[in-house]
């Protein structure tokens, strides 16, 4: 009985060695290569990101920065990888989820010497997706918004030129949808309508390059609704402050028939 029982415990022993031992190897290995993984040198990741990124495989780019932020969080490296995670989806033409990573990146390092270009790849995100003067102009607002916080908040900025540009393309491109659209209401004799959206014009977009046109439809407009004398200071304004425009000269035959 006594040598049954040791016998059994003998077999007892030795499975349990075995697993313990089995289990000992199993997590040695998987120590190992989470620790491989937590310790590879943050700047091997990084180099290994920006030459993907750089032969166009934009898939391995964004696997070794995403394992960069993860791993090494606290690494100078890490806050670029922010930034270039942003410009990994622009190249991609993922514009929303580029927007995201410069929208975070400038509210959470405003004083980093790369925010003003952060910035203005945040405006030229919103860029790409605006659309034809007869659509929605939401993308449009959105980019010109970007432009102009650029240009007021690092004005010495070399993308601050650029910047200003892009505002004035905007504010053009605005001020052609409201045209559009006033000039649409004109048409459908629709003239209160229409008035509205050219002084909108006037009071919004007066650098866009059409104030002079829009002061001549404003002297229609009010002319169609028989308040001659609105008419007139309209076409008078437009003929003292544009005598070269074409419209000067469609606004002083307006002018003769309505004195």
């Amino acid at each position: 009985m006594a040598k049954g029982a040791s016998s059994k415990k003998r077999v007892f022993s030795l499975s349990t060695f075995i697993l313990l031992f089995s289990t000992l190897i199993m997590l040695s290995g998987c120590a190992g290569v989470s620790e491989l993984k937590v310790t590879r040198d943050p700047k091997e990741l990084y180099d290994k990101a920006v030459t993907a990124y750089l032969e166009d495989k934009y898939d391995d780019a964004e696997k070794y920065f995403r394992a960069l932020m993860e791993d090494h969080p606290l690494s100078p490296y890490s806050l670029e990888a922010q930034l270039m995670l942003g410009d990994v989806c622009y190249a991609q033409e993922k514009y929303d989820e580029a927007n995201s990573y410069y929208t975070n990146f400038v509210a959470l390092h405003p004083s980093h010497p790369r925010a003003s270009y952060a910035l203005f790849q945040k405006g030229m995100s919103h860029f790409k997706d605006v659309l034809t003067i007869d659509r929605d102009q939401a993308s449009t607002k959105k980019a010109l918004f970007a432009f102009e916080d650029l240009v007021s908040a690092y004005p010495e900025s070399t993308y601050s030129g650029k910047a200003g540009e892009m505002i004035k393309f905007l504010k053009r491109r605005l001020a052609d949808r409201e045209f559009y659209i006033a000039r649409f209401y004109f048409k459908s004799e629709n003239y209160k309508g229409a008035l509205s959206r050219f002084r909108d014009i006037l009071r919004d977009y007066p650098d866009a390059g059409i104030t002079d046109e829009t002061l001549y439809y404003i002297g229609e407009s009010y002319s169609k609704l028989g308040e001659k004398k609105l008419a007139t200071d309209a076409y008078t304004t437009l003929i003292s402050n544009y005598p070269e425009s074409p419209f000067a000269r469609d606004a002083r035959d307006s002018l003769s028939r309505v004195l």
